[in-house]
């Protein structure tokens, strides 16, 4: 049985809700203009929105990080920091997006011990099937049923098995 406070909790959160989507909806109007986008489609808007949701997720799970933090990481005692994580993308090791004016590399690449092997040895598939930089990053972190429903970066630490799951799913033809 739903008691008055209760009630009262349930109509906080959808006046919470009301107002977050409002504010991101008022948000949207000069971002779009900004960038010049004129008659966008709702599906090209809904995709947006949903890539930005997916950045935004893997930025709460996994850490974005800027070139910086990429090279505090790695322990990098270089007198131009950023040039460390610029280095190792332009060399295959590592992945990463751009938001606004920025790269930004998904925390998931990374262990204990510096960057993950296996992520040059996926960006080489990626690139031998055609494969975009981003939706390398995309497949990693979306559900898929060659996993059952499980996503590639819960297998992350079994590279043999996740360079397999990502061979055969790249290399299907339509």
């Amino acid at each position: 049985m739903s008691t008055s406070n209760d009630r009262q909790i349930v109509a906080g959160l959808v006046v919470q809700a009301d107002r977050r989507a409002r504010d991101n909806i008022a948000a949207l109007g000069p971002a779009f203009r900004a960038a010049h986008i004129i008659d966008m489609s709702p599906q090209l808007a809904r995709a947006a929105v949903a890539e930005e949701n997916l950045y935004t997720d893997i930025e709460r799970e996994f850490g974005l990080l800027s070139t910086t933090e990429v090279a505090d990481r790695l322990g990098s005692r270089a007198g131009a920091p950023r040039n460390v994580a610029s280095t190792a993308r332009k060399n295959g090791r590592l992945l990463a997006i751009r938001r606004g004016q920025y790269l930004l590399f998904p925390g998931f690449q990374f262990d204990e011990s510096g960057i993950r092997p296996v992520i040059a040895e996926y960006l080489r598939l990626g690139r031998e099937h055609d494969r975009s930089e981003v939706g390398m990053i995309q497949w990693l972190v979306r559900p898929t049923t060659y996993l059952d429903g499980k996503r590639p970066v819960d297998i992350i630490n079994d590279p043999d098995r996740l360079l397999s799951v990502a061979s055969e799913a790249f290399g299907v033809q339509w």
